[in-house]
């Protein structure tokens, strides 16, 4: 595979100091609309959290929100880079590839993967079969698209006895319930016109797998690595967890997390090796979170890979699982941002004696939500 995607400019790093950080924000839904239409977006405690993170390392960030005036307000701050956790607007499968393709048009550099990557990742089953191409392991999925694909549900149910029904390209765990395992093809009939009622999309019925999930994050480009993974165990025991939408939704009661020294060095190993694969398999940038679930054999199967990880500092599974492992929240943002910077040729400003990005004496010059 070529690495063309994310090589770094053998160039010296031009220092930038503007940045604009480009988000969708929550919002309340409407009466007549799921309660989980906006889950993917960001409350404005992350948006600042991040902007002011980003600002200690010596820029001065704009706030950009992604609605009816975006591209007027881009224009008027003239960011040198942006900062992208802007999830898309409406519910296309192209979504998260909104602003990148709009970034690139404009010739602005952006951290995080390519358009092309985004599409592809968010859509569940054109992924399940590129790590499966790959040899990489994934659970046995189908899509339905219609009412004549539920006839193959019969011979789904001849090859494994349970099987989790989800939408085929939404994050955040939308459209996963505490009661999305369909143990009869009836079941999951009735599962699969759920996803396509309320989300208005493909349902993808894919093996229930029973052991243990684990979420792994990686930062890089040309070089990713795994800066951390995680046990996610339900504080109560039970015979068939999903980490579902309640469960995220009320994790300080609901879920546990453990950090990676609780795992078994030889499944961790094996599972870092498994993500840095498919990290590389989509060539993605700059930062993912992969996900697994162990089958019955104890083998690590990928559930879900998500280039555009939620970064609250409080409750998403990236800052949790690198706090886990010692990181701290700057350390993990910083990280992003090296390798998003250099992969584009460009460095911190250069303030005083010149230190580098990495360097505590650096503080941001300020935040505008122009």
């Amino acid at each position: 595979m070529s690495e063309e995607y994310c090589q770094e400019p053998e160039v010296p790093l031009q220092p930038i100091s503007r940045i604009s950080l480009v988000y969708n924000l929550k919002k309340p839904v409407e009466s007549n609309e799921p309660d989980d239409k906006y889950e993917e977006y960001d409350p404005l405690s992350t948006v600042e959290a991040l902007a002011k993170t980003v600002a200690s390392f010596g820029f001065h960030v704009a706030l950009c929100e992604q609605d009816d005036s975006f591209h007027a307000r881009l224009e008027s701050q003239a960011p040198q880079f942006v900062v992208n956790i802007a999830e898309g607007r409406g519910t296309a499968r192209g979504r998260e590839a909104q602003v990148p393709c709009h970034l690139e048009s404009l010739g602005i550099p952006f951290w995080g993967s390519d358009c092309i990557a985004l599409s592809v990742a968010m859509d569940k089953w054109l992924t399940g079969n590129i790590l499966s191409g790959d040899g990489i392991p994934a659970p046995r999925s189908a899509s339905f698209r219609s009412g004549e694909d539920l006839r193959r549900l019969e011979t789904l149910f001849g090859e494994c006895d349970r099987f989790v029904v989800k939408p085929r390209y939404e994050g955040s765990s939308k459209g996963i319930f505490s009661d999305s395992v369909a143990h009869t093809p009836h079941e999951a009939a009735e599962r699969i016109r759920r996803v396509w009622e309320r989300y208005k999309q493909p349902a993808l019925v894919e093996e229930y797998l029973p052991g243990e999930e684990i979420t792994v994050g990686i930062v890089g480009c040309s070089h990713p690595s795994v800066v951390g993974m995680m046990r996610i165990r339900p504080v109560e025991p039970r015979g068939e967890f999903l980490y579902s939408l309640e469960e995220k939704r009320q994790y300080l009661e609901r879920i546990r997390y453990e950090g990676q020294d609780t795992i078994p060095s030889g499944l961790r190993d094996q599972i870092a090796r498994f993500a840095l694969q498919a990290f590389r398999a989509l060539e993605l940038r700059d930062l993912a979170r992969v996900d697994f679930r162990l089958d019955g054999d104890g083998v690590p199967r990928i559930i879900d890979i998500n280039p555009l990880p939620g970064l609250s500092p409080e409750y998403s599974d990236l800052p949790i699982l690198h706090r886990l492992n010692g990181g701290a929240y700057p350390a993990l943002i910083r990280s992003i941002l090296e390798s998003a910077l250099a992969r584009n040729g460009l460095a911190a400003p250069r303030t005083g004696n010149d230190p580098d990005m990495s360097s505590p004496e650096l503080v941001g010059i300020g935040l505008s939500q122009r």
